[in-house]
């Protein structure tokens, strides 16, 4: 891995428990994290589910914003919910498809991310 990816890598480690309250914030931290995870499995790069970084970010962040909408969820981020999520992303194994289901949709489930006030 070269310095520019390591240096993302820890920019998104010193992402977890930020503290977020409003959906955008949320997306773009839970897709940075997501694409962390996605980096480290092999999963970004040519021939590759993603194509760069960039790509992976875009998807990512439409994912989040679909799973998390601005209606149900601006200003209603549950911190301890949201770090939740955010450290089972961290912890979802490489090419894992049940855990990253898990992950995805029970643990960062609108619900219980969107359950704030």
């Amino acid at each position: 891995m070269n310095l520019n990816n390591r240096l993302w890598m820890l920019g998104v480690v010193g992402l977890v428990g930020c503290g977020v309250s409003n959906q955008s914030d949320a997306v773009n931290v839970a897709a940075r994290n997501t694409c962390a995870l996605y980096e480290r499995c092999g999963e970004i790069g040519g021939g590759k589910d993603y194509a760069n970084k960039e790509d992976c970010l875009t998807k990512q962040k439409a994912f989040w914003n679909s799973h998390w909408s601005v209606n149900d969820c601006d200003d209603r981020i549950n911190g301890d919910n949201f770090d939740f999520c955010l450290k089972a992303i961290e912890a979802t194994s490489c090419g894992n498809f049940v855990d990253d289901l898990l992950t995805r949709y029970d643990k960062c489930s609108r619900d219980k991310v969107c359950s704030g006030n």
